[in-house]
């Protein structure tokens, strides 16, 4: 399609003609013309499955492009290889994280470079790594003793600082293309605000950006230009001015989505959880309810104790005081299993690392939890679990062709899709969510946001810890907003205004609905 963004007075960073990438029978990517210019930041959306992942691998020398030409600034780049991408001065912060977990932050920061500052002999000077890997983490403005220091193992740290260390080590190649893929994904708004400006950087020192991203006001504001793909091509290629929400949805999903608000609530329905100054390590005390059918928002920047308290209701991290009780029982979970025997189901904001085994089949995934229900005190039969794993993946319309493939081979919204499914089998009481729509695309959020209804419809109990203060709005009868472990404010969905929970989020007392006018002052970032 002919290109309506333009830049004749821009340098080519990146031109691409006919490249295209089939798995199978199936064309994922067909793009027979893109340039990207120097000093520009190019945002990148579209659906689970438009291709977006698929074009970043052809770039940044991941995914082997079956045809076609790409040129960084004159040079011919190689098909399927990360070393002649990353010479030609590509860099990809991807959404999978590939950091060694055994290995200290520092090590991952510098893995594969030599400090600068080396010992004679072609020995590491252990001193020096230490130094250019700080100085890497506060030239984005993460400082390192807030995360333990660089020599603390990556695989100890929360998502979101694994995050930022990608970023950092991106940032510290001086890359003539950045790749961006859903960067602030796992980030707090002020996180995310950092990661946007950094951007912007590589655009004012002539550097290229492309950006992925589900979070279409962030796309809509770091961008210069904004591409999308649909099954595998370009339909779109927008002015800031053009790309509207409504047009990149459209676009996008080729129609309109609905927009939805919370489900009718009985306010005076039976509490399914109450906490009562609970405390745990890095938050309290704390004090909650959660009424069945009612959904629960938990907000709050990074490091406030929102995955905290998510992980200690279900059991995943001890409390050292304080109280809990299920549906009127006493309720002092051991571990998840306690929890799980209680009603209480969590899905975690790593599906990957958490939720799922990527190699399995669908149906081993789906039916995990349920396994001793299904086998009744006698041997499972292969027919049982596979009715059992059909029903549920139908319940939550996980698109799919067998229970039998791998649940890797699935798009993220489906993964997601499938755990739902999973959990909702359980027939819990009160299900408790951490990042629930964390890399997955506009339609895909609205069907989960359609599941998270259901199971508040169906009499079940929600809480739900997100950094997106939009999905929180739309979906929550109430927001809780934590600060410094904490919950500062109590807002109800139509007090809840972006600007009230940025500013409880924020402040450094207790705030409530109708004076939420806190002084903003940044959260240590060391993890939610």
């Amino acid at each position: 399609m002919t290109q309506e963004t333009e830049a004749p007075s821009r340098a080519v960073t990146a031109r691409l003609r006919g490249v295209h990438k089939s798995y199978g029978p199936v064309r994922v990517l067909d793009l027979p013309e893109l340039d990207l210019y120097a000093g520009q930041v190019v945002g990148v959306v579209g659906e689970n499955g438009a291709g977006k992942s698929t074009l970043m691998g052809a770039l940044a020398g991941s995914v082997h492009r079956d045809g076609g030409d790409i040129e960084i600034d004159g040079v011919h780049l190689s098909a399927g290889s990360t070393e002649a991408a990353a010479r030609v001065g590509i860099a990809m912060v991807s959404q999978e994280f590939p950091l060694v977990g055994q290995l200290s932050v520092a090590e991952n920061l510098l893995l594969g470079r030599r400090p600068k500052q080396a010992r004679r002999g072609g020995l590491v000077d252990r001193a020096a790594t230490r130094a250019e890997a700080e100085a890497m983490l506060r030239d984005i403005g993460l400082d390192p003793r807030s995360i333990g220091g660089v020599n603390r193992e990556v695989r100890a740290l929360p998502v979101p600082t694994r995050q930022l260390i990608e970023i950092a080590k991106a940032w510290g190649r001086s890359p003539k293309l950045l790749i961006l893929d859903e960067p602030t994904s796992a980030l707090g708004p002020v996180e995310a605000e950092m990661v946007l400006g950094l951007a912007r950087q590589v655009a004012e020192r002539n550097g290229t950006v492309l950006f992925i991203g589900h979070r279409l006001d962030e796309v809509r504001a770091v961008s210069d230009r904004i591409i999308v793909l649909r099954n595998g091509k370009l339909v779109a290629d927008l002015t800031p001015a053009e790309a509207t929400e409504e047009r990149l949805i459209r676009d996008m999903v080729g129609g309109e989505i609905s927009r939805t608000e919370p489900p009718p609530h009985a306010e005076d329905a039976p509490v399914v959880l109450t906490v009562t100054r609970l405390t745990a390590d890095g938050l309290g005390p704390v004090d909650l309810d959660v009424r069945v059918g009612e959904i629960v928002g938990i907000a709050g920047l990074m490091g406030s104790g929102r995955s905290r308290l998510i992980h200690t209701v279900a059991g995943a991290q001890p409390a050292t005081g304080g109280s809990m009780t299920v549906s009127g029982k006493p309720y002092a979970p051991r571990n998840p299993g306690d929890g799980t025997a209680a009603g209480i189901v969590m899905i975690p904001e790593d599906r990957k690392e958490q939720s799922l085994v990527l190699f399995a089949p669908i149906k081993d995934n789906i039916t995990v939890s349920i396994l001793r229900a299904l086998s009744n005190r006698t041997l499972l039969t292969p027919r049982r679990q596979r009715e059992a794993a059909q029903a549920a993946a139908a319940n939550v319309r996980v698109r799919m062709q067998s229970v039998d493939q791998p649940i890797g081979s699935l798009s993220g919204g489906n993964q997601q899709r499938a755990i739902f499914g999973r959990a909702f089998a359980t027939k819990p009481r009160l299900l408790l969510l951490d990042e629930p729509t964390r890399g997955v695309d506009v339609g895909a959020k609205a069907e989960i946001y359609g599941l998270i209804e259901k199971a508040a419809a169906d009499g079940m109990a929600v809480l739900v810890a997100s950094s997106e203060l939009e999905e929180l709005q739309l979906i929550c009868h109430r927001i809780a907003v934590m600060n410094h472990g904490k919950i500062a404010a109590m807002l109800p969905h139509q007090d809840a205004t972006k600007e009230r929970i940025m500013s409880a989020a924020a402040g450094t007392a207790q705030v409530s609905a109708e004076a939420a006018e806190a002084v903003p002052t940044p959260a240590p970032m060391n993890g939610a």
